[in-house]
């Protein structure tokens, strides 16, 4: 059952009820459940996303899912009893499709408003059975099916506004590319750079980025999804071996593996490092970053030595903090991306990271620490932002700085409390320079011993388990 609220024409509306009927039957859907579909304004969406999402835009669509389905899982309603109302009808989520952007949209792509719609529905029922695109390969899949449904129902992307095919040739590139390289290599700051927001956070300390971060380059004809990944070295505990499976995962799932060396050591034994970590599908960039750091002198035997035995596409020398080359590097991304017929976007084209306002706070106020704190200390410290009152004036966010030794927790506070007071106040002036709003910020010392030799307590402090 389909309930749609909001005004849609009658071509319109039968062709979404075909969707919900075709996914359906495609993945055996009990006949007793329900999905509310809403069509809405700008306004409605962007505060929909404002308050579930800690995201101030205006998106396409959003869904919320009522039930809790993995990928492949048959949905039954008796996992959902005390659910049911009194007809025995499960609803398993809403849909908001935002009109006014839907119509920008198949103008856009040079499709009709029905092909887009049906698409947006279908995108977000699929998120409801679970399906999602966080990394290339859930994207694709997704894609396809999203591709096949619509198919099968003769709703495709050549139809134009009156039902001709269009004359629009859309060569879009999009694809995954992640940045390898050992700690302090530079990979944030690069990425930064290539994106053009403050996505990752930098610092002069090592094993600064923690897990996978997202950072996405788009253009009319491009979209890029950078990952940055944790810098390589030497394990020591539970959390160091989580994140080797994140870089091991960001580089089995990618087109391009951007491979970050730096000018001021030895070139061919960081080249070896890295290389033996790549997938041999993948194409690869050697990068030599902190260029402005060497001297030709130097660095041409070095270059000499490398060129003798990397086995890569292209070699580029750069500088991530100077943006030296940076956009020679997009241009040389582009002629590796997958080209498609039509605008493939993994993310929203607004969208410069996968990262929420909650969690970038939180990795704003790890940076002021790391920046301020000696170096036994930063190592041992996370933060989870435990509060964030965005109707309030100004902004109220609390937060929890965690230590794993106790005597850590009087050099965090400093004497006086002089310390957090410091980290406080550089972490609200760069939230406050992010969201565009006043803030008011707390920040609590706490101490979880250990924590990054235990599961749990990796998964408490917010952090991605890979298992």
């Amino acid at each position: 059952m389909l309930e749609i609220f909001g005004q849609v024409n009658k071509e319109i509306k039968e062709g979404l009820i075909k969707v919900a009927d075709k996914v359906s039957e495609k993945f055996f859907l009990p006949k007793k459940i329900s999905v509310n579909l809403s069509f809405v304004s700008e306004k409605a969406i962007q505060e929909l996303n404002a308050r579930t999402r800690q995201i101030d835009k205006v998106t396409d669509v959003l869904t919320y899912p009522y039930v809790n389905l993995k990928v492949g899982e048959k949905l039954a309603l008796k996992d959902y009893k005390f659910d049911l109302d009194e007809n025995g009808i499960l609803t398993i989520g809403d849909i908001y499709i935002c009109k006014k952007r839907a119509e920008q949209q198949a103008a856009e792509y040079g499709h009709s408003l029905l092909r887009e719609i049906c698409f947006l529905f279908c995108h977000g029922m699929l998120h409801i059975l679970g399906y999602d695109h966080e990394t290339k390969t859930d994207a694709k899949l997704m894609e396809d099916l999203q591709d096949e449904i619509l198919t099968e129902l003769n709703i495709t992307r050549e139809a134009g506004q009156g039902g001709e095919p269009s004359t629009n040739k859309i060569n879009f590139k999009s694809g995954f590319v992640t940045i390898l390289g050992e700690t302090n290599s530079g990979k944030s700051t690069l990425m930064n750079k290539l994106v053009g927001e403050k996505v990752a956070i930098t610092s002069p300390k090592t094993q600064t980025t923690r897990e996978s971060i997202l950072g996405i380059y788009d253009d009319d004809n491009c979209q890029i999804v950078f990952v940055d990944t944790p810098g390589y070295h030497k394990r020591k505990n539970t959390f160091d071996d989580e994140m080797e499976k994140h870089i091991a995962n960001a580089v089995e799932d990618t087109e391009i593996v951007l491979l970050m060396l730096v000018a001021d050591k030895p070139l061919v034994p960081q080249y070896q490092k890295l290389i033996e970590r790549v997938s041999t599908t993948a194409k690869k960039i050697l990068l030599i970053n902190k260029v402005d750091m060497s001297t030709y002198e130097k660095l041409y035997p070095e270059l000499a030595k490398l060129s003798a035995v990397a086995k890569v596409d292209e070699i580029l020398p750069v500088s991530a903090l100077k943006g030296t080359n940076c956009e020679v590097l997009i241009e040389m991304i582009k002629k590796y991306l997958p080209t498609h017929s039509f605008e493939m976007r993994y993310f929203p084209k607004e969208d410069y990271t996968d990262k929420n306002l909650r969690q970038m706070v939180a990795e704003i106020i790890r940076e002021k620490a790391l920046l301020y704190l000696d170096d036994e200390v930063p190592h041992g410290i996370q933060v989870l932002v435990t509060d964030y009152q965005e109707n309030t004036f100004p902004i109220h966010i609390s937060a929890d700085l965690y230590c794993e030794k106790e005597s850590h927790k009087p050099i965090i506070l400093g004497k006086s409390g002089e310390m957090i007071k410091k980290i406080s106040t550089a972490s609200r002036k760069e939230a406050e320079k992010l969201i565009g709003e006043q803030i008011y910020l707390q920040i609590f010392v706490k101490v979880k011993p250990n924590w990054r030799n235990d599961i749990k307590s990796i998964t408490e402090l917010g952090l991605k388990f890979e298992g």
